[in-house]
This record gives C-alpha cells, sequence and structure tokens, in this order.
C-alpha cells in the first residue's frame, strides 16, 4: 500500500483542480485558435495581419511569463475597472487567469 503521509486529499484535490483547468483552458484555446485560424486564412489583410501578430506575439512570450502577468499585471486594470463600476473589491480569481493565460496560449 502506498503511503501518502496524509497528503492523499490534498494531492486528489489538487489532480481535480488540474484537470478542471486544463479542460476549461482546452476550450477557449480552441475558441481563440480557431478564431486565430481563420483570421489568418481570410482575404482581409487587416485579419490576416492581426491573427499573425496574435500567434507571433503570444507564442514568442514564454507561458510561465503569460501566467505572471495575467495573475499580477492585471491587479491594477481590475482595480480600476471596479472603481469605473462602481466595485472596487472587483478581482481577477487565480483560476481564471490560469485558465486565460493557458487559453491563450493554446490558442496561439
Amino acid at each position: 500500500m502506498i503511503d501518502l503521509h496524509g497528503f492523499g486529499p490534498a494531492l486528489a484535490a489538487g489532480t481535480l483542480m488540474t484537470i478542471k483547468l486544463a479542460l476549461c483552458a482546452l476550450v477557449l484555446g480552441l475558441v481563440l485558435g480557431l478564431a486565430g485560424a481563420l483570421a489568418k486564412t481570410s482575404s482581409n489583410r487587416i485579419l490576416v495581419y492581426i491573427g499573425g501578430f496574435y500567434s507571433t506575439v503570444v507564442r514568442g512570450v514564454p507561458e510561465l511569463l503569460w501566467v505572471l502577468l495575467m495573475y499580477f499585471g492585471t491587479v491594477n486594470a481590475m482595480r480600476a475597472l471596479g472603481a469605473w463600476l462602481g466595485r472596487p473589491d472587483l478581482e481577477l480569481s487565480p483560476f481564471a487567469a490560469g485558465v486565460l493565460a493557458l487559453g491563450l496560449c493554446f490558442g496561439a
């Protein structure tokens, strides 16, 4: 029998959270990837440039940096948006930041 020294529930919860994050990021990545592919194969030159710019910039930046930028870099933006909307406590959850960052990377 495997001895997990009492960490079994924490490992199971972490595994479940990882699966949830991966599936949500996969869905967002599929949508963004489809939009980017349609833009790159479009006859409109502006859409072709936007699709190329998106894929080039996102692929050129490491995924860990995207995760850190999404989580820590959006703090001030969310505060400003919350103040504008009248909700000063508005913030981006760590799960949402991970989904956005990984979905952005998967879509490129």
